[in-house]
Order: structure tokens, then C-alpha cells, then sequence
């Protein structure tokens, strides 16, 4: 009898230990799911916050955008001055160039002046006639004088007037030649006016290529950032899905809710609940290999009313809008269920079903098969998008699957 009780007392012992053991896996299987979820949680909140400073930036960029799109006007004015200023350089040497050639044809005839002018030097020189005695004393007759006296005359009068001619030709040369200076200064100031304004060009573009490639800069360093923090969310979940896939056993109730998990077969996550692809997913999307028909069932009692079957696809191939986007899907109001001390009405969505276990308005037990799983809708593979409605209002499915510990 008493080797029967020690045999006993033995047993119990090997049980308590076991399930000490099992216990402590347990919580810190649960604690290290907690420890995941919460930084998750937290990494996704700080990826919310760089899309938002992303997006910030992207909004920045576009304000940004109108100044230098003003900024190019201005240099689209300059530019024009520019070419303005450089066309009246063109005019200005032209002028020049008419001025030089009027120069040189002006000289041209004071030294052919001047040259008539040297031969009637010459040729009154060589006659001899430079007096009125001379011109009696070369006289045979008087009449010869008075002829000799109207020649020289006449001689004297033509040669002031070459004599004028040359200083009137030298004056208009002295004009030429001071506008000339003057267009010249004008040139001067104008190269000036350009190398300023090219000046300004040049910082007009640095500003505006400034501009631009700091806020772009910026937008590069948060979009590396968010990369970053991507992966280590995705890393995380890869983690999250092992140790929630780690769970066996049909119909896993989590003691935490009480609430039944909806795909028995599989705890991996291929979507979470957040914002995704610019818009909300309002559930989780439990997905993995071999996932296709597997059952579906109901995370707690409740009434089916709603139930949409026509879908027409089931494979992945192509996507359409059938049930709203959820394909055959069935929603349930499982009613009001007290959780955590708090009772509120629970609705829950079970969508993308391949077909359908059950009719509308009919009442179903927790655990009991609804459907099967599928890829119809609006869907690329194959699984159960299962969302969860707290007094109508979408909330994260995982909340209340979340282990003991």
C-alpha cells in the first residue's frame, strides 16, 4: 500500500513538474510575444511619423518648387538682358566700324588736299610770280601785267580754299573721332552692366538648384530611415509569426478574451491591422502554405447576418470587387461579450472564403466551422481577412489574442 502511495505521490510530482515547466515556457513564450508586439507597435508608430515628415517634405518641396519656378522667371529675365545688352554692343561696333571707314576716307582726301595744295606751292614757287613787282617786271606790256595780276589772284584764292577744305575735313574727323570715344565709353559701360548681371545669374541658379537639392537631400535621409525601420518591423514580425505559430491544438481560445482563434490550422500573419497602401486595413490577414480550404470557424457564439457566396473566381487570378472587395465572406454579431472586466457588443468579419459554411441569420456555437479558406475578391493569395467591430468600431484583432503571462 504504501509503495502503491509513494507510486502515486511520485506521479503527481512528475505532473506538477510538468506543468511547471510547461508554465514557464509558456509565460516566457508570452512575455517574449508581449515584448514583440510592443515594439512593433512602436516601431510602426515612429514609421507613421516619418511618412508623415516624408509627406511633409514632399508638400515642402512642391512650396519650394513655386520659388524657383519664380526664381527661373527672374532668370529668364536676365537672360534677356543680357542678350539686349549684347545686341547693343553688336550696334555700338557697327557704328564703329561706319565711323573708322568715314575716318579713313576723310584722311584720304586731306592728303589728296594736301598734295594739290603742295603742287601750288610748287608751281607758284618755281614761276616766281610771288609779288606785284615781279609780275610788272615779267610783264612785256601792261595788258600781260594785268593778266599775270588776275592769275595770281585767282592762285591765292584757290589755295585758301584747298587750304579750308583740309582744316574742314580735319574737324569732321575730330568728330568722328570723339563719338567714336563716346561709344566706346558705352560699350565699357555696358560689358559692365553684363559681368553684373551674369553674376546675378549665376547666384539665381545657386539658389534655385540650392533649394531643391536640400529639401531632396532631406527627403533621402528620412526615406533611408523609414527603409530601415521597414525592415525591422518586417524582421519582428517574421519573429511575432514564429512564436504565434508556434501554438498548437484545435480551436485555440485565448485566455486572456476567451475568444477563439478563426483559421485553427494556421497563426501566421501576412498583413497586419494599420494603414497599408495609402489606406486603412481594418483586420489582420492570416495567411501561410497550404492555408487553401482549410476551415474557418467563429471566434465566439453569435448570429450570421451577414453572408455574400456569388463570387465567381477562386484563384488568385484575376481580382474583382465581388461582396464590396471581400468576395464570400460572412459576418457575424457574436453580441455582447465580456472582456477584461468590460462588456461591449463584438462583430467580427470573415472574408475572401472560398465558399461559405453557413446561412444568414443562422446562430452558430464559438468554434464551429463557418467557412473555408480562399482568394476571392479583391485578393492576391490566399487567406482570411479577419476583422474584429467593438460597438461598430473597427479595432486590431490581435489585441485579443494576446497570450497570458
Amino acid at each position: 500500500m504504501k509503495k502503491t502511495t509513494g507510486s502515486i505521490i511520485s506521479l503527481i510530482l512528475c505532473v506538477i513538474i510538468t506543468i511547471i515547466s510547461f508554465s514557464c515556457g509558456f509565460t516566457a513564450l508570452a512575455a517574449s510575444k508581449s515584448q514583440l508586439e510592443k515594439d512593433i507597435a512602436a516601431l510602426q508608430s515612429q514609421s507613421a511619423k516619418l511618412e508623415k515628415e516624408i509627406k511633409d517634405l514632399k508638400n515642402k518641396k512642391a512650396g519650394q518648387q513655386a520659388i524657383v519656378d519664380a526664381i527661373q522667371k527672374k532668370i529668364s529675365n536676365t537672360q534677356a538682358q543680357i542678350l539686349r545688352c549684347n545686341r547693343e554692343i553688336d550696334s555700338i561696333n557697327g557704328k564703329i566700324s561706319e565711323n573708322k571707314a568715314e575716318i579713313d576716307k576723310m584722311n584720304n582726301q586731306i592728303d589728296d588736299l594736301k598734295l594739290q595744295f603742295k603742287k601750288r606751292i610748287r608751281a607758284i614757287y618755281m614761276s616766281g610770280s610771288d609779288s606785284s613787282i615781279s609780275i610788272l617786271l615779267g610783264a612785256d606790256s601792261f595788258s600781260d601785267y594785268l593778266q599775270l595780276s588776275q592769275l595770281t589772284a585767282s592762285v591765292s584764292a584757290r589755295d585758301r580754299a584747298m587750304i579750308e577744305d583740309i582744316v574742314k575735313e580735319i574737324d569732321k574727323i575730330s568728330v568722328k573721332i570723339a563719338e567714336n570715344e563716346k561709344l566706346l565709353e558705352s560699350q565699357v559701360a555696358i560689358k559692365e552692366t553684363i559681368a553684373a548681371q551674369q553674376k546675378e545669374l549665376e547666384a539665381q541658379e545657386n539658389e534655385a538648384a540650392g533649394i531643391l537639392n536640400s529639401i531632396a537631400s532631406e527627403q533621402k535621409d528620412v526615406e533611408t530611415d523609414n527603409k530601415e525601420i521597414e525592415a525591422e518591423i518586417a524582421a519582428k514580425k517574421k519573429e511575432l509569426n514564429k512564436i504565434v505559430g508556434s501554438s498548437s491544438g484545435k480551436n485555440f481560445i485565448n485566455p486572456n478574451s476567451g475568444l477563439a482563434w478563426p483559421v485553427p490550422s494556421c497563426f501566421s500573419i501576412s498583413s497586419y491591422y494599420g494603414s497599408r497602401w495609402g489606406r486603412m486595413h481594418n483586420g489582420v490577414d492570416i495567411a501561410g502554405g497550404g492555408i487553401y480550404g482549410k476551415p474557418i470557424v467563429a471566434m465566439a457564439d453569435g448570429d450570421v447576418y451577414i453572408v455574400y457566396s456569388s463570387c465567381p473566381h477562386r484563384s488568385k487570378r484575376p481580382m474583382c470587387s465581388c461582396g464590396g472587395g471581400y468576395g464570400n465572406y460572412v459576418a457575424i454579431d457574436h453580441g455582447k461579450i465580456k472582456i477584461n472586466g468590460k462588456t461591449s457588443n463584438y462583430k467580427a468579419y470573415y472574408a475572401h472564403m472560398d465558399s461559405v459554411a453557413v446561412r444568414n441569420g443562422q446562430h452558430v456555437k464559438q468554434g464551429q466551422v463557418i467557412g473555408y479558406v480562399g482568394t476571392t475578391g479583391r485578393s492576391t493569395g490566399y487567406h482570411l481577412h479577419f476583422g474584429i467591430l467593438v460597438n461598430n468600431s473597427w479595432v486590431n484583432p490581435l489585441n485579443y489574442f494576446k497570450s497570458a503571462g
